[in-house]
């Protein structure tokens, strides 16, 4: 199975992005509730992914159309809620923050790639 360029590179933002994601939060539960935490970092690693993923990623050279921003937003306001919600679920029930993190950021990625593909960045 070949992997399209598109995805390697959408890792490779991604993980940066992931790990903007997880400093940010782990500084942050320690003043907020997790899931307040959660939501503040994920809004800070989606204006780095979002500019990475239009120049880079999927080399997009359009100008920032208001549709593709308010469709990146949509897709992000999903993303955060599958990844907050999944993070919470699974601290919850683990108690694992590290876990947690890992598993809810899997989730979310894999429905966050597939919905800027083939709605955001088309």
């Amino acid at each position: 199975m070949k992997i399209s360029a598109s995805v390697c590179k959408f890792v490779i933002s991604g993980g940066i992005a992931t790990g903007i994601d997880f400093v940010i939060y782990l500084l942050l539960r320690f003043f907020f509730w997790p899931s307040v935490a959660k939501t503040i970092s994920m809004i800070c690693a989606n204006l780095w992914s979002y500019i990475v993923n239009k120049n880079w990623v999927f080399a997009l050279n359009k100008k920032n159309a208001p549709q593709m921003i308010v469709s990146y937003i949509m897709v992000q306001i999903v993303n955060l809620g599958i990844n907050v919600g999944t993070n919470s679920l699974m601290l919850h029930l683990t108690g694992y923050v590290v876990l947690s993190f890992v598993v809810a950021t899997v989730c979310a990625a894999t429905i966050n790639y597939t919905l800027q593909k083939k709605i955001v960045f088309n």
